[in-house]
């Protein structure tokens, strides 16, 4: 059931796309990785490169702890191109009281110590952990700039001033509880950074983690993953982005209007963006797999890229299309063993069952039941639906392995489930177009 175009680790566990970069010809796709089990552990840097963002190779780990600093993880970050080398920015984490008994899981949240360091390489495949690794954010010390223990996940850029522009996320205290934030900084090196502003919202979660600013059309958006944003049985962590207006001389950014879901099926978290070869807005995120399938040795993966744009003030997303051409043999036959792509417009009352999954119309939104073909664990949200839809019910299914990604009316709106499973005899289907995956080259 391992997924053809989702990427996932070699084996072990997986969780947050890191550094995206179309660097010499090449894509590198860096993420989250823990080597050793299916659990999430100390974090290194797994890598993968691409010419197509079809085919991978894997190659050897590129981050892993070095450094005092980092000597339990080096967690989220990013890339750019300066001056003709590499550059990644990473979270380095270090425990307060690490744990005799199995280092590499802390005793609890407050136990991190996070700083934000550099890795520069000379070609995008050579990492040297010992000599080529630079501190460029202290420990934050004083707790009402932000957390010590949350501050992370780096994004960085390069500014129309030729000036390097570094967010990274955080939190705060309000007394009584805490507000999520963004910190500003700025660099004339790409190593040497200084503190330049912030933005703080009270009514959005308690920690923003992996934050991203990004234009496409001429309007700024920021995406970013909050923490307790929501109420049970969903998860209390979502990816979501948000219009806003971003000064980059000052570093200061106000919000437009209020935040949306990225991916309303909840499994989806901490994505990060970049350009293409084509200028186009590419976004990766992580689907959140709580375990591995029963007999595999691998556990995460990362979503099919898809191309951000924006019609009317929304974001609209679809497949990249290096992946949209590779489905085009018409087929009447729907085979759960090879990826597909099918296109519905569904009925409002309808029901649409697909390998176990439940797709039904109810009060103009989208819904979807997968607990046929699912966990039932902690955190895992087995019913899920969209915003109301205005009577417009237009699919694009694409199933990959273990995967269900759903683009609904162009794009409008995207829910992705993680199924652990499938039900053939449930397939129950009518007025469809399908598309089998062609011979991938």
């Amino acid at each position: 059931m391992r997924p053809q175009l989702h990427l996932t680790a070699p084996q072990n566990w997986m969780n947050d796309p890191n550094g995206l970069i179309y660097y010499q010809g090449m894509y590198h796709i860096f993420y989250q990785h823990f080597p050793y089990t299916c659990e999430w552990g100390t974090m290194h840097w797994g890598h993968a490169v691409s010419r197509d963002l079809i085919h991978y190779e894997h190659l050897p780990i590129a981050l892993y702890p070095s450094k005092y600093y980092d000597r339990n993880g080096c967690f989220s970050g990013s890339a750019i191109e300066y001056q003709g080398k590499m550059y990644l920015y990473y979270t380095a984490i270090r425990y307060a009281k690490e744990n005799p008994e199995y280092i590499h899981v802390q005793y609890s949240d407050d136990d991190l110590i996070a700083s934000q360091a550099v890795v520069i390489s000379e070609d995008g495949y050579h990492f040297d952990n010992r000599d080529c690794k630079h501190l460029v954010v202290d420990v934050i010390k004083d707790q009402n700039l932000g957390d010590v223990r949350h501050t992370r996940d780096p994004k960085v850029w390069i500014g129309h001033d030729g000036y390097i522009y570094m967010v990274v996320g955080s939190k705060v205290s309000n007394g009584c509880g805490y507000d999520g934030e963004v910190l500003f900084y700025k660099s004339e090196d790409g190593v040497h950074f200084t503190y330049q502003n912030r933005f703080i919202d009270s009514s959005i979660g308690d920690m923003w983690e992996c934050p991203d600013i990004l234009t496409i059309d001429k309007q700024d958006y920021m995406i970013f993953s909050p923490e307790n944003i929501d109420v049970a049985p969903r998860p209390n962590s979502n990816a979501v982005i948000m219009p806003v207006a971003f000064d980059e001389k000052t570093c200061s950014l106000t919000k437009l209007d209020t935040y949306m879901y990225l991916d309303y099926g909840l499994d989806f978290y901490a994505p990060q963006t970049f350009v293409d070869e084509y200028k186009n807005r590419v976004m990766f995120g992580w689907l959140r797999m709580r375990k591995p399938v029963e007999g595999e040795n691998w556990c995460g993966m990362l979503t099919m890229p898809r191309v951000l744009t924006q019609k009317g003030g929304h974001i609209y997303q679809q497949v990249h299309p290096h992946i949209q051409k590779l489905f085009n043999q018409k087929t009447n036959t729907i085979d759960f063993d090879e990826p597909f792509l099918m296109r519905i417009s569904m009925l409002e009352n309808e029901d649409v069952f697909l390998g176990g999954l439940h797709l039904y119309i109810q009060d103009d939104c989208l819904w979807c039941n997968r607990e046929a073909i699912s966990i039932h664990e902690d955190k895992v949200c087995n019913l899920t639906h969209t915003p109301p839809l205005n009577q417009r019910y237009d699919l694009e299914i694409y199933y990959d392995g273990q995967v269900f990604e759903i683009f609904i009316n162009d794009g409008y709106y995207v829910l992705s489930q993680i199924v652990y499973k499938i039900i053939k005899e449930q397939t129950k289907i009518k007025n469809i177009e399908l598309y089998k995956l062609s011979k991938i080259q």
